[in-house]
């Protein structure tokens, strides 16, 4: 299998490893947390999870990122780990037998996540794939191959590949390292909180609010040149969802050329008569199988 040298650059930035497909409302806006989907996965090499390129014989952890409007969601699953098929189509199919498999038949607040081993005998030059299917927060899998869930709906399923590193192609993990709305910063704990009252407050109505998203100066690593005119690091894709508002973009970038590593989008807060949770979760990724992705909350505050 050919190595690919990179997949950055304005053109590279939309093409995402993650797939997820399901009975989604065409007419929900792709921002919105109103129901549930995958929207990103995180590749880790065991004992340094700022890899996302494992070398053979590594073992590796893969965790899946699910939305749903429940702030405190569960998620039954059932993954599946093996090496990609070397395919000419874009669907993402096993070579083998699996190397690993997890499920949660029960909904559970983990996320959902496999751990794997990349087998000690490849080259370094293919790819690893997860498939699996979700189901909708609250609802349970009767068993792991079902391609339905215990209410009956249909399973949210997934596809992640990504590539290995053959001991010259590493790949690290963007990180996230600043939230911020209207400058003032968002600490990570405040993703976690379903109470209001212990969140910082912003006023309802129709006020835009600045959301600015950094990342750490060295999240786009620098990549092996095809030519002189070519980038000489990575872009980056950043995504934002939020359960209430509007934003006035869903993706924006930061380009191999920035000088800044800051990006965000305008929010504006809706109008509410009780205090209202509001959830904010930024994925950004490299379009080479990195990624990242963290969530903040604020609490609306009626006028």
């Amino acid at each position: 299998m050919k190595r690919e040298l990179h997949r950055s650059g304005p053109l590279g930035l939309g093409l995402l490893a993650l797939t997820a497909s399901a009975c989604d409302d065409p007419l929900s806006a792709v921002e919105a947390i109103d129901k549930t989907r995958v929207v990103g996965a995180k590749v880790e090499v065991a004992g340094d999870s700022t890899r996302a390129a494992p070398l053979p014989g590594e073992d590796v952890v893969v965790r899946f990122l699910v939305l749903a409007p429940d702030p405190a969601p569960t998620f039954a699953y059932a993954l599946t780990a093996c090496v990609a098929a070397d395919a000419a189509t874009d669907l993402t199919t096993c070579a083998g037998e699996p190397l690993a498999t997890a499920a949660s038949l029960i909904p559970t607040p983990d996320a959902p996540s496999i751990a794997f081993v990349a087998p000690a005998d490849l080259t370094g030059d293919e790819r690893l794939a997860v498939l699996g299917n979700v189901c909708a927060s609250g609802i349970g899998l009767p068993a792991e191959g079902a391609s339905t869930c215990d209410d009956g709906s249909a399973v949210r399923a997934t596809t992640l590949d990504f590539a290995l590193d053959d001991g010259s192609h590493p790949n690290t993990n963007p990180a996230l390292t600043t939230i911020a709305l209207d400058g003032l910063e968002l600490a990570p704990e405040t993703g976690l909180t379903t109470d209001c009252a212990e969140l910082p407050g912003v006023p309802a109505g129709a006020l835009k609010h600045r959301l600015s998203v950094s990342v750490d100066e060295a999240s786009r690593d620098a990549l092996e040149r095809e030519n002189d005119t070519g980038p000489a690091r990575e872009s980056l894709l950043v995504s934002y969802f939020v359960s209430r508002g509007d934003l006035d973009h869903a993706f924006s970038g930061i380009e191999s050329d920035d000088t800044s590593s800051t990006t965000g989008a305008l929010w504006t807060a809706p109008n509410v008569d009780v205090p209202s949770l509001a959830r904010f979760v930024v994925v950004v990724r490299d379009g080479r199988g990195g990624s990242d992705f963290t969530e903040r909350r604020l609490c609306i505050v009626p006028r």
